[in-house]
C-alpha cells in the first residue's frame, strides 16, 4: 500500500512514497543535517540513507489522510534504530491515532531497562506491548549501532509483533481502525501517559495489505 524509503538529502521538502505517490511532509521544515533545526536529519540508515529524529517530538513527516492508509487488514513495518535512554522512554515509530476520537494505529517503541527496548501498539482503546526485546544502543553522530526491523500484523482480530521476521507476541485487536488525520513518522499525536520522549532512527517504513484471500494465515 505504501513505502516510504526515507533516503531524503538535507534540504529536501517532500519526502517520497514509491507505491500510491502518498508523498510526505517533512515538519516543521526542510530535511536537515545533523544538529540543524528543522526537520528530520538525513543520517545513514538501514539501506542507503535514513531519518534521525532528535528533539521532543517536534521534527516528524506528516502524510495527509486517505482510506489507503487504514485498511481493515495489513502489516507495518520499519526499521529502527533508538537511541539508550532508559526505562520509561518510548520512541515514535508511525502514529495514526487520533486521540479525539479514540481511532486508529500507532507503533512505538519503549524503554524497558539499560540499552532495551520493546514494541508496542496502540489500536483504538487498547494498548498490546511485544514480547521480545532488542537494542537501544543508536549514536547517529558516530554511525553505530543496531538497525532492528519491527512488524506490526493486524489482520482482522488477529494481531502479532514480528522483530527481525521472528514472532515477538500476538494479541485480539480491535477492528474499525479507520479516521482522517494524517499519518505521522517520527512523532506522536499523543504521547503515551507517564512516558517520555527518546530519540530514534527510523528508515524503509512500509504499510502492506494483507489480500482478503490470505487472511488468518
Amino acid at each position: 500500500m505504501a513505502h516510504w524509503p526515507l533516503d531524503e538529502l538535507p534540504g529536501a521538502t517532500s519526502v517520497a512514497e514509491t507505491v500510491q505517490n502518498l508523498t510526505g511532509i517533512p515538519k516543521p521544515g526542510a530535511v536537515q543535517s545533523l544538529f540543524n533545526p528543522g526537520g528530520p536529519w538525513s543520517v545513514l540508515g538501514h539501506m542507503g540513507k535514513a531519518f534521525y529524529f532528535p528533539g521532543n517530538g517536534d521534527s516528524y513527516v506528516e502524510v495527509p489522510s486517505t482510506p489507503s492508509l487504514t485498511p481493515a487488514r495489513f502489516i507495518l513495518t520499519a526499521w529502527v534504530a533508538p537511541v539508550q535512554c532508559g526505562m520509561g522512554a518510548y520512541y515514535p515509530v508511525v502514529d495514526k491515532w487520533d486521540p479525539n476520537t479514540g481511532t486508529g494505529y500507532a507503533l512505538y517503541l519503549e524503554g524497558v531497562g539499560p540499552g532495551q527496548v520493546r514494541p508496542v501498539a496502540r489500536l483504538n482503546g487498547a494498548t498490546f506491548t511485544g514480547t521480545t526485546t532488542f537494542a537501544a544502543n543508536y549514536d547517529p553522530n558516530a554511525n553505530t549501532g543496531t538497525w532492528t526491523e519491527v512488524r506490526l500484523k493486524v489482520d482482522g482480530t488477529l494481531g502479532a509483533f514480528f522483530v527481525n521476521g521472528t514472532p515477538a507476541g500476538t494479541f485480539t485487536a480491535p477492528t474499525g481502525l479507520s479516521n482522517t488525520i494524517p499519518l505521522w513518522m517520527g512523532a506522536m499525536h499523543q504521547a503515551p501517559s507517564g512516558l517520555y520522549y527518546c530519540e530514534i532512527g527510523l528508515d524503509e517504513v512500509r504499510l502492506d495489505k494483507i489480500p482478503g484471500q490470505w487472511s488468518g494465515q
